[in-house]
């Protein structure tokens, strides 16, 4: 069969197979990513039947990757990731660094060489950023903050390992301690350079480039810019050593600063996650199942991606934030190893530090870290949800709530700054944040603070719901918007409670956990739009007013 029709033929039959099992392990509600996984297996050298050609879909497989994580990218502020700074590059690097001591002192149990532990606790320490976009994506939580700062903790981990490579491979050779620390510094400037470049200049020149084409209202040059765009950043990433994700990253936190990021979004979607499929379906037909023979070996690796990381992470993630419930969520998604994982263990087999049995090893382990990681997210979501409430206080003076003056804001960022001092001048306001510059500006302003986690059952019972008439949650994480809902309204059964919702499907999961009403950012745009509108035509402000309000109802 010709080069061409064989192609056509491999990526059908993935993507066919990919179907059936995305479809088998949805109705058995597990993530769609075990299904894909599983599917390559079926199609693997390792396994009788048909056998895809597994170079041509690792090809497609790096656009995959591009294209995911020029999305996320996209999704992504800027300022989130430079607010996060030094501290945040300076935990994600002592995580990398404490999981390869942890691997290097268990190395000797497992009779592993030095040399070895030193692969495997490198493999182990990174995560895959393309499976944390995709589980996140999934459960309609990349705003979360333990998923923006996952996330980014992943992109300073592509760093690392990209040095790791550097290093490892210098050490292999035999070379000193002074050539050694030379290559990795090196290696860390050229890294540093090229993201400068890519972020000062592409802020510059990509908006205006993309709002030239844009002007020529046609969707498919609008489309090859942004694909050459993803593809061309993430090319010159691996060009200069690093990888092709950082790259297609980087590109998409270019295009997020431009006007035009949602049409990007709108535009690449769809065939972002055909690509992705192929990712996932490449990475199970790397499993062999003779590995298996050895099936203690690829154990302690995975516990070393899944304890060892797992543990470090959740210490060093407290650090960042005093909610210890995002820092579980935050150390559970980044269990997951992946592509920089493959590199290093490709890496140490070029080298002659590690055997085809080992690197086969650490293949199978890394790939069984993505096929557990959406269970392993979703025990920690459970995890949070099932904090154990303590006793309602008994009021036998007032067995229904007394509904007085008082409202209570989480939340002080700009929405809850307005609703706050809008509010103060009329009614009793109680504000609640966990950030502690927030708290003080809030005191600052003369109200009283709750400064603490609103997830909290401790926090909850110190708003004092019982006294409250609404609760007005203007949190941008949808996770801690919805658990803070439920247990609310377990305190409080007549409270009204007003919620955020970042879109339709988020403001029907907000209100079947319980809240009263629930405001879209998108929809209120569009409402105001409609009013606006209906009175450049001569409607009243009453009757458009009216017709507005019908459309709230409706909708």
């Amino acid at each position: 069969m010709e080069g061409e029709t064989r192609l056509l033929l491999d990526v059908s039959v993935a993507l066919a197979v990919a179907l059936v099992g995305g479809w088998i392990a949805t109705r058995l509600r597990l993530s769609s990513i075990v299904g894909y996984v599983a599917a390559g297996m079926l199609i693997s050298p390792f396994t009788p039947g048909f056998v895809g050609d597994l170079d041509s879909l690792l090809v497609i497989a790096d656009i995959g990757i591009v294209l995911l994580l020029f999305a996320v990218g996209v999704q992504f502020d800027i300022r989130d990731i430079l607010r996060g700074g030094p501290r945040l590059a300076v935990v994600a690097s002592l995580q990398v660094v404490g999981v390869l001591a942890a691997v290097s002192l268990a190395g000797p149990v497992f009779g592993w060489t030095a040399e070895e532990a030193l692969y495997i606790g490198a493999a182990a320490s990174v995560t895959s950023s393309a499976v944390i976009a995709k589980l996140l994506d999934e459960r309609g939580d990349m705003a979360s903050e333990h998923g923006r700062v996952a996330l980014s903790w992943s992109i300073v981990q592509d760093l690392w390992a990209v040095v790791l490579i550097v290093a490892l491979a210098a050490l292999a050779e035999g070379e000193g301690a002074l050539d050694s620390m030379s290559s990795v510094a090196l290696a860390g400037l050229k890294a540093g350079a090229f993201i400068l470049a890519v972020v000062i200049v592409g802020i510059r020149v990509i908006p205006f480039v993309l709002a030239r084409v844009a002007e020529e209202r046609s969707r498919e040059l609008f489309f090859l810019a942004i694909t050459a765009l993803a593809i061309g950043t993430a090319l010159a990433s691996d060009y200069v050593g690093l990888s092709l994700a950082l790259g297609a990253f980087l590109a998409g936190i270019v295009v997020s600063e431009s006007d035009l990021s949602h049409r990007v979004l709108g535009e690449l979607l769809p065939t972002r996650d055909v690509f992705a499929v192929i990712f996932f379906t490449s990475a199970g037909m790397l499993i062999d199942p003779d590995v298996i023979a050895d099936w203690w070996l690829v154990l302690a690796v995975l516990a070393c991606i899944l304890l060892a990381k797992g543990g470090i992470t959740f210490v060093l993630a407290n650090m960042l934030t005093p909610v210890r419930q995002t820092a579980l969520l935050m150390s559970v998604a980044l269990v997951p190893a992946g592509e920089f994982s493959f590199l290093l263990a490709r890496s140490g087999l070029e080298e002659g530090v590690l055997s085809e049995d080992m690197f086969a090893v650490i293949l199978a382990a890394t790939v069984l870290s993505i096929v557990v990681s959406p269970a392993a997210l979703a025990a920690g979501y459970r995890w949070v949800q099932r904090e154990p409430a303590p006793p309602e206080p008994e009021h036998p003076d007032h067995p229904v709530p007394r509904l007085g003056r008082r409202a209570i804001v989480v939340g002080f960022n700009a929405t809850g700054e307005l609703v706050a001092g809008t509010l103060a001048g009329r009614f009793d306001v109680t504000v609640v944040e966990s950030d502690p510059v927030l708290a003080r500006a809030g005191r600052d302003r003369g109200f009283h603070v709750v400064e603490g986690n609103p997830t909290s059952y401790t926090i909850i019972d110190q708003m004092n719901l019982p006294d409250a008439r609404v609760l007005i949650i203007t949190l941008a994480d949808p996770f801690a918007t919805r658990l803070l809902v439920e247990r609310a309204r377990e305190r409080n059964h007549h409270l009204d409670i007003i919620t955020r919702a970042s879109g339709p499907q988020d403001a029907e999961r907000l209100l079947r956990s319980g809240a009263t009403a629930t405001v879209a950012a998108e929809s209120e745009v569009a409402y105001e739009m409609v009013r606006y509108g209906l009175r450049r035509f001569g409607i009243s402000q009453q009757e458009a007013l009216a017709i507005v309000q019908r459309l709230r109802e409706r909708r």
